[in-house]
């Protein structure tokens, strides 16, 4: 619902904002009246305000002002959104925003119908949350990741783009967020991303996999026992150059395939290693290709060894 302390025909965040820092201002009465200016006098208003060293709290509040009216257009839930996101690179303005209820308005707009909205709003959270232990929990708490993981079968490649990097910022390096993950099935909804034609989508996944699997072996055993391995096998190409797309599948197989029991079958597993010297004959002598070809032996030692 509209805001009733917010003056009629002030729904712009400037309006909004000017309105708040009015009223953080100690002598409120001092404050000029909100008035409709013309546009070369919106436009130097909106500059004077931009040079304002602003409250982030306040700023923060009238964002989230906007974005909780029934009367914000596109253009101000996304110039909102932008405001919140100048803002939530310092942890401390990041945990106000929180507690501000913002988490709430939040989880509405990472739903949102409006692509660059949505996008907008993804992008925030992954970034309130980035490093953040009590933003995080409070995204787990209010059920982020379960909308995050439905949002990763979209028809919108950006959408699905920018759903990881939030469920990458809730879950890398964080115990319960990665907990959260697992028990709502978060893994099984990672292997469609696999499967994307889209390059960026498929990347960011299989970097996401083999960030996680890298390090912790129950981790690891997690996704060996989704079945993950051999979907990315899949993706395996015998290139003679360097290939962003076959860096990070090769990656993400050296991380899974360590110590790990791969259910493969005697012939997927020999296509795998014809893949793999194949890779490593065309391009041990590149410079550019030496990570490529690393993975790539660390595979073959590891599925050889069993």
């Amino acid at each position: 619902m509209t805001d009733p302390n917010v003056p009629r025909g002030a729904l712009s965040l400037q309006n909004v904002l000017k309105y708040t820092v009015q009223h953080h201002d100690p002598n409120p009465e001092a404050a000029p009246k909100l008035e409709t200016p013309d546009p070369e006098r919106a436009q130097f208003l909106a500059n004077a305000l931009n040079a304002m060293t602003v409250d982030a709290a306040a700023a923060l509040k009238a964002a989230l002002v906007i974005l909780n009216s029934e009367e914000a257009g596109t253009d101000d839930q996304i110039e909102s959104l932008d405001v919140i996101r100048s803002h939530i690179d310092d942890i401390d303005n990041a945990i106000t925003l929180v507690k501000l209820g913002g988490t709430a308005t939040l989880l509405r707009y990472i739903t949102h119908s409006n692509n660059e909205v949505r996008e907008s709003a993804l992008n925030t959270v992954a970034e309130v949350a980035q490093n953040n232990v009590f933003c995080q929990n409070a995204l787990i708490n209010d059920k982020f990741l379960p909308a995050l993981a439905k949002n990763l079968s979209h028809s919108n490649p950006n959408t699905v783009r920018c759903s990881l990097y939030a469920i990458s910022s809730l879950i890398r390096n964080f115990q319960p967020g990665y907990d959260e993950f697992k028990r709502i099935k978060g893994i099984r909804s990672l292997i469609p991303c696999l499967k994307s034609t889209n390059t960026n989508v498929y990347v960011k996944t299989a970097f996401l996999i083999a960030s996680l699997t890298s390090i912790d072996k129950s981790v690891r055993d997690d996704f060996v026992k989704e079945e993950v391995f051999p979907v990315l096998a899949e993706n395996l190409k015998p290139v003679d150059d360097f290939d962003i797309k076959q860096e990070t599948t090769l990656f993400a197989l050296s991380s899974l395939s360590r110590e790990s029991e791969l259910k493969l079958s005697t012939e997927k597993r020999e296509e795998i290693l014809s893949k793999l010297q194949q890779i490593i004959s065309k391009n041990k002598q590149s410079e550019t290709c030496e990570d490529m070809v690393n993975y790539a032996r660390n595979i073959f030692d590891n599925l050889s060894a069993h």
